[in-house]
């Protein structure tokens, strides 16, 4: 006898079949853009090559190569995204305008180049001709990438981890997990610990790595569904062995149960906090650490940035970006490019909390990504390396995403037609 249940889900499954090929056949063209960006600053960000010793990557080319297409592209867009635009105006213009008279007057040319990148070309970029495209993708479409994006960070940081400490070799592929200038070099920097190295995956190094997690975490444990693998990438933050990395993850969590993201009664939780709390205590005799060392006053020698501090009101001459990111804005910039470059960082922390009542919960998580971030700079924000302010640009613009542009075309009010003839003023006040 023919089943009239399974009829029924013999025609469901094929209407979810139809569903998900209509669902691919609608993703944009540009989304694919979207995707390769997020590979070469997310999964490989150090992939590239390098010229007179200068490294450049394949993320920040791919990134400036379609902004021109991106920025053409805007003037046949329905509507516009004003708030990254006031955010690069009101924020990263003043600064980047005072940063570059500044090292004109007395800089050197390579951080003039740099920091005009960082807070000019960047901004300009992902805030004014990427972040309306945002508006063109679901969650899903956003979440996908970036949950597998860091799968592959994850996954390729912990087995070169282990099997350093094993055989005292990791792997590299050149151009794609390690720029090229830095092939067979990555050990002797800054990345000892003991006998161990620290995990640097694809970062190429232990505390850009750790910032950057930190910062994307919020995001990433919003659509990452599998336990597995968010054990993993705390793990994977614990080994970096940098103690910011350790403040951050803390930060983070501590973040997620202020929010409501994270509930205290899940046993998952508290058993991820014990089995850090062990790994860490593994890992210090291995490190040459004393339990001491875990909380180092001093910051890991960073705390002379605070007392050799001078204020003044524009800055020494001299421009130099330390670990510690506040101390360094104060002391080159003073306190009137300070409270610029302020203005600039923490206006997505200001828009979010002022309008945090009608944020979905995708853009609370870059919220808390973007407050990490902000958190993590005290101690060491790796703010001049790729790619860290990319990150921290997307992470706003992920922010000021109003939601899908699909879903707010569907949802307008479809206009009334009178069923009689309009007179002419009718419709003059139509027009």
């Amino acid at each position: 006898m023919y089943d009239r249940r399974v009829k029924l889900d013999l025609h469901s499954g094929r209407r979810a079949a139809f569903g998900a090929r209509a669902a691919v056949a609608r993703v944009p063209v540009h989304y694919w853009v979207f995707v390769l960006l997020l590979v070469f600053t997310v999964a490989m960000p150090k992939a590239g090559i390098g010229i007179n010793g200068t490294p450049l990557t394949f993320g920040y080319m791919l990134l400036a190569a379609f902004a021109p297409v991106a920025l053409v592209g805007l003037f046949r867009r329905p509507d516009f995204s004003a708030v990254p635009t006031m955010n690069l105006l009101l924020g990263y213009l003043p600064i980047s305008l005072f940063v570059t008279y500044k090292l004109l007057s007395y800089g050197t040319i390579l951080s003039l180049i740099v920091l005009t990148t960082i807070l000019a070309v960047l901004p300009l970029i992902i805030l004014l001709a990427y972040a309306p495209y945002l508006e063109d993708f679901t969650e899903d479409q956003i979440g996908a990438p970036i949950k597998w994006c860091i799968r592959i960070v994850v996954i390729w940081g912990l087995m070169n981890f282990f099997l350093y400490a094993l055989t005292k070799n990791f792997i590299e592929i050149n151009y794609l997990t390690i720029n090229q200038i830095d092939l067979g070099a990555i050990y002797s920097k800054n990345n000892r610990r003991g006998v161990l190295m620290k995990l640097v995956s694809t970062y190429n190094n232990g505390n850009l790595l750790g910032s950057c997690l930190i910062m994307m975490a919020p995001v990433y444990l919003f659509f990452e569904k599998s336990r597995a693998f968010i054990a993993a990438f705390c793990l994977a933050i614990v080994l970096t062995l940098s103690r910011t990395a350790w403040f951050g993850l803390a930060a983070v969590f501590s973040l997620l149960i202020l929010f409501g993201r994270i509930r205290l009664t899940r046993p998952f939780i508290w058993l991820g906090v014990a089995a850090a709390v062990m790994v860490v205590i593994i890992a210090l005799p291995y490190m040459g650490w004393t339990s001491d060392r875990v909380v180092d006053v001093n910051l890991g020698g960073r705390l002379v940035y605070w007392s050799d501090l001078s204020l003044s009101l524009f800055g020494a001459r001299d421009v130099r970006i330390y670990e510690i990111l506040y101390a360094s804005f104060l002391q080159s910039f003073g306190v009137v490019g300070f409270a610029l470059a302020l203005t600039a960082l923490g206006f997505p922390l200001v828009y979010g909390l002022i309008n945090l009542k009608r944020l979905s919960p995708l853009r609370v998580s870059a919220l808390l990504g973007v407050c990490a971030y902000l958190l993590v700079a005290f101690f060491d924000a790796a703010f001049i390396y790729p790619p860290t302010i990319a990150q921290f640009l997307f992470l706003s613009a992920l922010l000021y995403r109003r939601g899908y542009r699909g879903d707010r075309v569907r949802q307008a009010p479809v206009p009334t037609v009178p069923r009689r003839g309009m007179t002419l003023a009718e419709a003059g006040r139509r027009i």
